[in-house]
Order: C-alpha cells, then structure tokens, then sequence
C-alpha cells in the first residue's frame, strides 16, 4: 500500500509553505466547521488533503463525516468502496467491536465506526449515533448532518503545533496529548465547542485512534447540546 505524500509535513513550522493549498471542504461559520454540501463528494475528499483551516496551511489527516444512523453510514461506505477506498477500521460499534474493555468509555459516547483509506491516502472517518439521545445524536440534532465532530491535522512536532492553535483560540482539552507509543493525539477546542485533533505518526499507519487513546480524547470533549 502506498504511502501518503504528504506523512512527512508538519504546521507549527515553514514546511506547508510550499505546498499548494486546495479548496477546503468545509465553511467556517461563528467558530464552527460544517461540510460544504458539495464537497461531501468521494471525488473532492479524495483530493483534498492540503488545505487552509482557521487561516492556517495544514495537512489533513483524517475527515470526520457524521451520518444520523448506520444504514446510511453504510450506503455512503458501499460509494466509496466502489470508488476504490478500502476499510481500514470497522465496520462496528466502538468501543464494543474494537476494544476488550468496554467499560472504557461511556454509552453515550459509543458510536457506530468506520474508517477508509482513499485512493488518494486521505482517510475517511465515518461515525453515526450508537443510541437516540447519545453525545453523536445531540450534535446531529443540533447542527444537521453538515456538522463537523472534529478534524484531524497530520503534525510532526505536536508541542509546537498546539502553541500555534493556542494562539489562534484553540486550547487543549487535556493537560497532556494522550500517547499510546504509536500515535500521539491531542484535542483542542475553541469556544464554539469546534475541535481540532492533532495527530503525530511515529509509524506509518491508517488507525485514526487506539483503545489505549480514544478514552483521554473522547471523555474530554466539550459537550456540544
């Protein structure tokens, strides 16, 4: 499988600057992300893994794509594979299907999962509610399926990537990134409850979590509801 193109571009530093920036998926509105419509497509998403977020250059990655129950979770999975994605992650409901310990995160924080690797390399995070009434269900309701849970930025120095989101209205929503010795992942968050996710990579891989993570990243959220 190939690599992505982009694995060794970090923000925080100069070496997005000569990377040529493509049209965003998404509009900013108030703080908040929400998927431009149109650009939800296999076609865009494909092509899209160097973009300007909050005015900064960065490499994407993974796409957090909300759907309100799995049966159309599925349908828009079964158009990506037949455009040439494979599944990387999933197809169940996390943690139940994923990790030994269930009891890792509350109910209300479980979802239904899966994740695919683009053609391209981008990755595709597809989620839907696990129960009516849950954490995913609220934000759906909320903001409609247009909403963005969050976006993951590719880093290479993750320290140095939060001071430049900190100083843009991004604080981290815990006191450390959560590190399970592969991937180094940190939420923050704006006061519209908008998260971004940065990610280091110290190996190449295509998981966009760990058990050993998601508890640390999920449990701190902000509760948008």
């Amino acid at each position: 499988m190939k690599d992505h193109p982009l694995t060794n571009s970090a923000i925080g530093d100069n070496t997005t600057n000569f990377l040529k920036t493509k049209r965003s998926p998404f509009i900013e509105t108030n703080g908040l992300l929400f998927y431009k419509q149109e650009c939800k497509t296999p076609e865009f998403l494909n092509s899209s893994a160097v973009i300007t977020l909050f005015g900064e250059a960065v490499v994407v990655d993974h796409y957090v794509l909300l759907f309100p129950d799995p049966d159309t979770l599925i349908d828009y999975a079964n158009i990506l594979v037949n455009y040439g994605a494979k599944i990387t992650e999933g197809l169940g409901t996390f943690p139940e299907n994923f990790c030994t310990d269930q009891k890792i995160l509350p109910e209300d924080l479980w979802m239904y999962f899966l994740s695919v690797l683009m053609p391209s390399g981008v990755i595709l995070a597809l989620a839907a509610p696990h129960a009516p009434n849950d954490n995913l269900d609220r934000l759906l309701k909320k903001y409609g399926d247009n909403a963005v849970h969050h976006v993951a930025i590719r880093v290479d120095d993750i320290y140095a990537a939060a001071e430049v989101w900190q100083k843009k209205g991004f604080i981290p929503l815990s006191r450390n990134p959560q590190d399970d010795g592969c991937l180094c992942q940190w939420n923050l968050g704006n006061r519209a409850g908008q998260i971004v996710e940065l990610i280091h990579r110290r190996f190449e891989g295509r998981q966009t979590f760990s058990c050993e993570n998601i508890a640390g990243l999920r449990l701190c959220e902000t509760t948008r509801s």
